[in-house]
């Protein structure tokens, strides 16, 4: 009896000294930097320019995409005005994988304020552009930038907080990312509407500047390989793998080319479109080869001998296909197949982002409660099988609760996802080859979502053409037009999502088009379910590793 009132008080003792202990970590949150002696001070301003970076990113992605129907109206350049969004993509896909090994060798603060000096130079050629080859110029340039500034504001998260944290400040960022990517449209149209499209890029100069500035001054973050801590800058430059870094980026850029170029400007089986087909297989290969003898690669291709980091690899690639195609074409499919117009499909997007980025914060605080990610990584990719389901069963007659509901499950699903992949992908290796392995995360993750885009498009406009020739076919018969009165009709419908809803037509000729749009973008939806499936196979595949602590922790 006295043992067990002992043992009582011992329990009791303890859950008071648990809660006094939660108390305290409310009050005073531990401070997880990975770099001793880091002052907190520091570390919440090198956060604070960090995730605005990633907000600057989502901004400007947003404005472009707002912005596209005015500039083509301007500069008169319809036909090509696709080449705006390609051209960032490009460099940006081509370029982002070259920058952790860069950053290794020189710094992660030099390789950095390149990067922003690069991507607001691209925003101050796109400021001055008056015709098309300019813009777009600029938008290229604009994208090695971008693309590096993404890609080191990564890398610098992961050097400044261990892995095992990693997800909570990854929920972080995408909470900037979202808030970016909701306000990039609204600040668009009041730019535009205020002092012209080219102020949308004149205004992210000045922004550029002050990141800049506080990153100059306070961003110290010790080489991760002493090896080239004393060594001259020419030494630096000779250390680069530039036969390894070129075979890459024109890889890279062969391949996007021809996912990302539609067969107007691209023909499939021409001269050109064949040429860039052989050389990207024979320049990765290259590639390969090269990187597995080179005594510092710019990618280590050792670690891809890590089933682990392979399987990761494949699912970021399949799972930013699935996300790409899903944020491009479900608004799509809302304008096209429910009438609604793009300010309705703005709002319907907003709660699924809020809702996913609280649950990606609340996957990052479990990482770092639990230091477990494997199990739930499958249950989020099952999930997202579920979602991209019930995404295919969306029906022109759904109400307005339906529609917004319908695609909450994989919104919410692929975003919590990313956090998991992430601090699975980077528990693979130590830190010192964190920027390589953020590298090889961003490569397949900038080609899935390129390559999601360009293959959704292609199947949803094989789909549509077909539909509608079927559809157009059986109205010969039925509807009472005339054939040239259809065949007007059907070439209007093909290139105007929009036909059916703006011009007074028979309603069987509307059930045709919009039926056709329907079938087309349930196609799409039908990709979705794939890759889906596809990534939760690969992590399926993948093996837990245990995380790294902060240097706090450790102690």
């Amino acid at each position: 009896m006295k043992e067990d009132i002992n043992m009582t008080k011992s329990d009791d003792s303890v859950m008071e000294n648990e809660f006094m202990t939660m108390e305290l970590d409310l009050e005073e949150p531990e401070f997880i930097s990975k770099v001793p002696n880091m002052s907190i001070t520091r570390f919440r301003i090198i956060m604070f320019c960090l995730f605005s970076i990633f907000f600057l990113a989502a901004v400007d992605g947003t404005m472009v995409v707002t912005l596209t129907a005015q500039i083509s109206s301007d500069l008169n350049s319809q036909e090509h005005i696709s080449w705006v969004a390609t051209a960032y993509l490009l460099s940006c896909a081509a370029f982002q994988p070259v920058f952790g090994k860069l950053s290794d060798i020189f710094g992660r603060k030099t390789i950095l304020l390149g990067c922003l000096f690069g991507f607001a130079f691209g925003c101050m050629l796109c400021g001055l552009a008056q015709n098309l080859s300019t813009l777009v110029t600029g938008r290229f340039i604009a994208g090695i930038g971008g693309g590096g500034i993404n890609t080191l504001s990564t890398i610098c998260l992961s050097d400044l907080v261990s892995t095992r944290d990693r997800g909570l400040y990854s929920g972080y960022a995408g909470i900037a990312w979202d808030i970016g990517s909701i306000s990039g449209g609204v600040l668009a149209g009041l730019f535009e509407s205020l002092w012209g499209w080219q102020s949308a890029f004149w205004i992210q100069i000045p922004v550029c500047v002050v990141i800049g500035v506080i990153i100059y001054f306070w961003l110290d973050i010790p080489l991760q390989h002493k090896r080239w801590e004393n060594e001259s800058t020419w030494s630096k430059i000779k250390g680069i793998d530039w036969i390894g870094s070129i075979l890459l980026i024109t890889s890279l850029l062969s391949l996007m080319i021809i996912t990302g170029t539609s067969q107007k400007d691209l023909p499939v089986g021409g001269l050109l479109w064949s040429f860039l087909l052989i050389y990207t297989g024979a320049g990765f290969l290259s590639f390969f080869m090269w990187e597995d003898k080179f005594e510092n690669p710019i990618i280590p291709i050792h670690m891809l001998h890590n089933k682990t980091v392979l399987f990761c690899c494949f699912n970021n690639l399949f799972m930013n296909m699935n996300l790409y195609a899903y944020l491009f074409y479900l608004p799509f499919f809302w304008e096209s197949v429910q009438n609604k117009s793009p300010l309705e499909c703005g709002y319907l997007l907003i709660p699924g982002t809020i809702i996913a980025t609280l649950v990606s914060v609340a996957g990052g605080w479990w990482i770092k409660q639990t230091g477990k990610y494997r199990t739930p990584w499958i249950y989020f990719n099952i999930l997202m099988c579920v979602g991209s389901l019930i995404m295919y069963s969306s029906d022109y007659k759904d109400n307005t609760l339906s529609t917004l509901l319908k695609p909450l499950l994989l919104r919410v699903a692929t975003s919590t996802n990313f956090n998991f992949l992430l601090v699975a992908t980077l528990s693979c290796g130590p830190s010192s080859d964190q920027a390589l392995i953020t590298s090889i995360h961003y490569a397949f993750k900038s080609t899935g979502s390129t390559m999601g885009i360009s293959l959704s498009n292609a199947l949803m406009q094989f789909s549509l053409k077909r539909g509608i020739d079927f559809s157009f076919n059986n109205l010969g018969r039925l509807s009472s037009w005339s054939e040239d009165m259809l065949a007007d009709a059907k070439e209007r419908a093909l290139n105007n999502p929009r036909y059916a809803f703006k011009e007074e037509i028979p309603e069987e000729v509307f059930n045709a088009i919009v039926g056709s749009y329907s079938y087309a973008c349930h196609a799409v939806f039908i990709f979705l379910i794939l890759t889906a499936i596809i990534c939760t196979i690969f992590t399926i595949f993948t093996k837990e590793n245990q995380l790294e602590l902060s240097h706090n922790q450790q102690e």
